[in-house]
């Protein structure tokens, strides 16, 4: 609103430069001017509906009432004669010239940006309660239909007061409006899977899908088929979901001390029903960044490092790739061990790293990328995208 009211200011002083300095110069009539070219334009519109006529476009009745018509238009644009003194006229002209963007502004905010005015104060201030923030998110809509973050900030409070039905109905808003966004997919299928009962349709589960295909790291997605999965009995897909989802949260997250719960439950739960869980080990996928992949070549060796954070050494795990390979999601085991006494699944703590060298020498590389430090010995999952950044002086 103080931007409007601004922008607003400055056509209003705009507006009052271009009527009032005419009517303040005074300066000699144009009534005689504005005749002339009524005359000529009536001419034009006589000639053009008479040519008409001639090529049989319209017939004497037509050509009837296109000339009555000239002839009132031009009655209608000509000046009728003045008869108050032309101070008089000047007045007149500043009030108007005064009182007409006046008035607008009044029927703006009366007819149309009010609601709108009064409706961003009360989103600005704190919310009385979540039932009065939701009405003002449902007006917002009304007001603004086509803006996508109305409709997303009304799913997002939808979901929080338990009402999944409409939260799934205003996501399906957000999309068309916003794009196949992976975050807006994640929220929209676990707005499904709750709204259904906590069952994983084929559409949630779909929709899942083509979350993790745009961005493997999307954190409700994984918390969503984590939870699906241990509520089907799947515990050891479950406990690989929520590692995958730990590996991508923030260090100082507190949602991470749960996860380690879920996922130490869901591990004890998998061998009391005898499920294989995966060996320790880390997936780790990798990706280039636009600026990056310009600048390499499909035959440069990519190497895809795991050290032990807290002892060094050679590598725990290694495994050669190439960029014709990437985007890859490899998994760094036992089995890629360089020194046989230096195990992966001997150490709790390690650190992805990806190398990209041209002259295919990991010590001796163009571009390097170190992810955060990952927990073992579970499985855990790493998303590493080498940006321009990353490039190794020489």
């Amino acid at each position: 609103m103080p931007t409007f009211l601004g922008l607003a200011g400055l056509l209003l002083i705009l507006a009052l430069l271009i009527l009032l300095v005419p009517l303040l110069r005074g300066g000699p009539a144009t009534a005689d001017q504005r005749a002339v070219l009524n005359r000529t334009l009536y001419q034009e519109r006589l000639a053009e509906a008479r040519a008409r006529a001639a090529r049989g476009e319209l017939d004497d009745q037509a050509l009837a009432l296109a000339e009555a018509e000239a002839g009132r238009s031009l009655l209608a644009d000509s000046p009728a004669e003045e008869a108050s003194p032309q101070r008089r006229g000047r007045r007149l002209g500043v009030a108007v010239a005064l009182g007409g963007p006046a008035l607008a502004l009044g029927l703006y905010l009366l007819l149309g940006g009010w609601p709108a005015w009064q409706l961003s104060q009360r989103l600005a201030a704190p919310p009385a309660s979540p039932q009065a923030l939701l009405a003002d998110l449902e007006a917002a809509t009304r007001l603004q239909p086509q803006a996508a973050d109305n409709w997303y900030l009304l799913a997002r409070a939808y979901a929080g007061l338990g009402r999944y039905r409409d939260a799934v109905a205003a996501f399906e808003q957000v999309i068309p409006r916003d794009g196949r966004r992976a975050e807006v997919l994640g929220q929209l299928a676990q707005a499904r899977f709750f709204a259904a009962g906590r069952q994983l349709d084929a559409q949630a589960r779909a929709l899942a899908d083509e979350a993790l295909a745009a961005n493997p790291g999307e954190p409700t997605t994984l918390g969503l088929l984590g939870m699906a999965a241990y509520e089907r009995g799947g515990y050891a897909e479950a406990a690989g979901y929520w590692q995958r989802l730990v590996a991508v949260l923030p260090a100082g997250d507190p949602l991470r001390a749960t996860l380690a719960q879920g996922i130490a439950r869901a591990e004890t739960a998998a061998r009391a029903a005898g499920q294989a869980l995966a060996k320790p080990g880390l997936e780790v996928e990798v990706r280039l960044a636009p600026a990056v992949a310009q600048r390499v070549r499909p035959e440069d060796s990519v190497f895809v490092l795991a050290l032990a954070v807290d002892q060094p050494g050679p590598p725990l795990a290694v495994r050669r790739l190439r960029v014709a390979d990437l985007p890859l999601r490899v998994r760094l085991d036992d089995r890629d061990a360089m020194l046989p006494q230096r195990k992966l699944s001997d150490h709790r703590r390690v650190r992805p790293v990806v190398v990209i060298a041209r002259g295919g020498d990991p010590l001796r590389g163009d571009w390097r990328h170190e992810g955060q430090p990952l927990e073992l010995p579970s499985s855990a999952f790493s998303l590493l995208r080498v940006e321009a950044g990353d490039a190794i002086a020489p």
